[in-house]
Order: C-alpha cells, then structure tokens, then sequence
C-alpha cells in the first residue's frame, strides 16, 4: 500500500527538504504546499490542526509569540487560527500530515513511527537491507 504525506511548510525550511527527502528515500509519496506562497485559509488550517492542544503547533521562539501576548494567555481556537492566519510564523515548521497523523518540525524518529518505516539497528533511517549502492 502506498502510504502519502502533505508537507506544510514555509519558504527556505531546511528541515521541511529533509523531512521530505527522507520520506521519498522511505517510499511515502509526498505533496507539498508553500505556505508562504499559498498561504492556508482559516478552514484549511483548522482542519490541518485540528483540536490539538496549541502548545504542540506554536513556536514559542517566534517572534509574534511574545508579541501578540500568547506566553500570558491563549486565545479561542477561531482567534487563534486568525492570529496564525496573520503570522504564519507561529506555527512549528514543516507540518507533516497523513490521514489523521499529523507532527510538527523535523523529526526523524517521529517520521519513522509515523510512517512505520523500517530502519537500519544503527537508527540511521537507511532502508533495512538497503545495499551500499542504495544508500549512496
């Protein structure tokens, strides 16, 4: 069964390329959305997220966290799907989607539990069995 993931992410994510080339190397087929240059509308973004607790898709490095005050206090879900709407910044980067799984940044381990992906004893991410050749 071919397994499928949506990539979320914004321009220049070193980490949304790597999490994107690691799942290929492993098989999963990949569709990717910029959000930067198309950006999610308020529907789409709640369906993205979902209900999940914030704390698992904001960054809190970023600068419009302190900004907009979301260290003292979270707004209701629509507020804060409008506020993220604005600053897309807030969100964790890449958002790695399939059915209803969904993980936020580069995680490798995530992405291997995720996809079920079967790796190497070293926890390389290489292909169980995978040649030299293949691994180059």
């Amino acid at each position: 069964m071919l397994k499928r993931a949506q990539l979320y992410y914004r321009s220049k994510c070193p980490g949304a390329e790597e999490a994107k080339n690691f799942l290929e190397e492993h098989g999963v087929k990949v569709v990717e959305r910029d959000i930067t240059q198309k950006p999610l509308t308020k529907k789409e973004l709640g369906a993205v997220l979902g209900y999940l607790n914030p704390k698992h898709y904001l960054d809190t490095t970023s600068a419009a966290f302190k900004k907009k005050k979301l260290d003292k206090q979270i707004p209701a879900r629509s507020e804060l799907l409008e506020i993220i709407i604005e600053n897309p910044d807030l969100l964790r980067n890449p958002i790695i989607r399939s059915g209803r799984l969904l993980t936020f940044g580069n995680n490798r381990q995530q992405l291997i539990q995720m996809f079920q992906i079967a790796v190497s004893d070293n926890g390389s991410g290489e292909k169980k069995g995978a040649s030299r050749r293949e691994r180059r």
